[in-house]
């Protein structure tokens, strides 16, 4: 695989401070970088496009979930092999890519970021959280998982375009576990650096996690 048949995705809101270093180096391992501007009030759009992504700016906020929907649906239309999933904000480092990239062999059609072994960089309650609802998800979807709510992914074309994802929100990443345990697609973790810098999060740990957690049982009823 070439870095031609990799794109990559990232949903970004108000991230002008970090888009344009994101985006420019992610693009020193893809072939497209794609960014869906989800209601930005800064300039965040500006900066992407002038890095070198393709840009979509949607006029209102709708959420990261159907930011990343969408950038996923713009993506699959040059039909790469595989689709890498990262945020704007700077906590996801692109020079992780490689390693992730290598990780994807073997008919594996999922690879996840895992941040939690290096515990001292993360807020607490940040740790406590996704650690909760990591072994939740551990049960519901059958996958020994390790980092539940990291959104630095690959995903192969065929997952992306069989998922059918419907969430708005952060329990996009949620809902891709249990697509893909639906699926029976093959998952590995590959560790990546973690990095939780001054940005402000739009991500409210107890809110979003207790949102994600009824998201969760919601989707495992709807598809029962």
């Amino acid at each position: 695989m070439t870095f031609i048949d990799i794109a990559a995705v990232i949903p970004a809101y108000d991230c002008a401070s970090t888009i344009g270093a994101v985006v420019a180096k992610t693009r020193r391992f893809v072939g497209e970088v794609v960014v869906v501007s989800d209601g930005s009030r800064d300039k965040t759009a500006e900066l992407a496009r002038a890095a070198g992504a393709r840009v979509e700016e949607l006029p209102e906020n709708h959420g990261k979930g159907f930011a990343l929907r969408r950038g996923i649906e713009l993506a699959l239309e040059r039909e790469p092999a595989v689709i890498a999933l990262l945020d704007g904000d700077g906590q996801h480092d692109p020079e992780d890519l490689p390693a992730l990239l290598d990780g994807m062999t073997g008919g594996l059609r999922m690879v996840i970021g895992c941040r939690l072994q290096d515990r001292a960089r993360i807020p607490r309650a940040r740790y406590w959280t996704n650690y909760i609802g990591t072994r939740i998800l551990t049960w519901m979807t059958g996958y020994e998982l390790e980092d539940s709510q990291s959104g630095y992914r690959l995903l192969s074309r065929d997952l992306a375009r069989r998922m059918r994802l419907r969430s708005d929100g952060y329990a996009v990443e949620t809902e891709m576990l249990i697509r893909a345990g639906q699926l029976g697609a093959g998952l590995r973790h590959v560790r990546v650096r973690t990095i939780y810098n001054e940005e402000v999060s739009h991500f409210r740990p107890l809110a979003d996690t207790l949102r994600i957690a009824l998201a969760a049982i919601q989707f495992k009823i709807d598809d029962a």
